[in-house]
């Protein structure tokens, strides 16, 4: 690796651990406005989506196998079959009963998801996986209190004649996130009059261990081995940014490398453009009979 490429990875790891420093001072603030401290955080954004890796081995050397595996990124689109959404009921006066609106936690009805928060956030942008430098964009602190994964849900909120939308994908159960407003959309002065979500839970986050095994090689760099005696069309692995210290995960995003034609016993080393060792966390390995 020349250092020209050395040099974009240390940035882009940089970038990361700033951006998930600011979204956790951003949720730990009890006011709805701005810190100053914002401004230490925001860097030059990194802009990179292609995984330029070339496919090796543990050792360096060429992919085991008699079929080369084709690695590529992208993100976790929703699911095409979604329920409707259900409706988080708004405050009311104890003594006159009239809606007050949203207020801050509230649940989502028939889940157990709590959004915990509400807050403006300054720094970069990551929904759309740009790390485009933003301000004032409006956040939410979810956390998943139930038995089962996320697989995806929309959260939207109204302020004022603001709607915002917050997109969550893979949110593993007893986890906790943060998410930016999808379109990067500021958060208002008005407060939320009201609220409603859309979720779709799954039965578990399959990481088929028994089919491949992912190990984090401690340098930005993922090793996919396949355990069986047979190609595998497609190995697809799922990941998230992740603070470790906070256990939180930062951006409803979801990012997935595909992986194709990975030979019986082959081992193939790839490095995800948005993915970071102290930064990222995999969170789901699924495996295909066929290219998909």
């Amino acid at each position: 690796m020349n250092e020209k490429n050395r040099l974009k990875i240390l940035v882009g790891v940089l970038c990361v651990v700033l951006l998930i420093l600011a979204a956790v001072v951003a949720l730990m603030l009890d006011s709805r406005s701005p810190d100053p401290i914002f401004g230490i955080f925001q860097t030059e954004p990194t802009t990179s989506t292609e995984d330029t890796q070339d496919p090796t081995d543990s050792t360096g050397g060429p992919s085991q196998g008699t079929e080369t595996p084709d690695p590529t990124e992208e993100q976790l689109p929703p699911p095409e079959e979604q329920p409707p959404a259900v409706v988080i009921p708004p405050e009311k006066d104890p003594q006159t009963g009239e809606e007050r609106g949203i207020s801050f936690p509230c649940q989502i009805p028939g889940y157990d998801l709590t959004i915990e928060k509400m807050a403006p956030y300054n720094g970069m942008f990551v929904e759309d996986g740009s790390n485009a430098n933003i301000e004032n964009v409006a956040m939410l602190l979810v956390k998943n209190n139930g038995d089962f994964p996320v697989e995806y849900t929309q959260i939207r909120v109204v302020c004022g004649q603001e709607e915002l939308l917050f997109d969550i994908s893979a949110l593993p159960a007893g986890e906790k996130l943060v998410v930016q407003e999808k379109t990067g959309k500021t958060i208002l002065a008005s407060d939320a009059t009201s609220a409603s979500a859309l979720v779709v839970q799954g039965a578990d986050m399959e990481m088929s261990e028994s089919k491949v095994q992912v190990i984090d090689n401690g340098d930005n760099t993922l090793t996919v081995k396949n355990l069986t005696n047979e190609t595998i069309s497609t190995v697809r692995v799922f990941y998230k940014y992740y603070m470790e210290n906070e256990q939180l995960f930062v951006g409803g995003i979801a990012f997935t490398v595909r992986i194709s034609r990975l030979g019986a016993g082959a081992s193939v080393t790839v490095q995800p453009s948005h993915y970071t060792s102290q930064t990222s966390r995999v969170v789901m390995v699924l495996t295909y009979d066929s290219e998909v």
